[in-house]
């Protein structure tokens, strides 16, 4: 197996899992996951509540 088509079939089941999961990201999750017990990961998952949290105000309609 060359090296370009080791990239090309990773490029490929990376696009496949994207498309499979609807484009979301588990990223903050892993840090989420990996924090550490309640006392040692609160100041990380308080990070990371504040980085995933609403980018703009809501919008109302009416």
């Amino acid at each position: 197996m060359t090296v370009e088509l080791a990239v090309a079939m990773a490029m490929f089941v990376g696009l496949v899992a994207y498309a499979v999961f609807g484009g979301a990201d588990f990223g903050s999750g892993f840090y989420d996951l990996t924090a550490g017990g309640d006392r040692r990961g609160a100041e990380l998952r308080t990070e990371i509540d504040h980085s995933i949290g609403p980018v703009g105000r809501p919008t109302t309609s009416g």
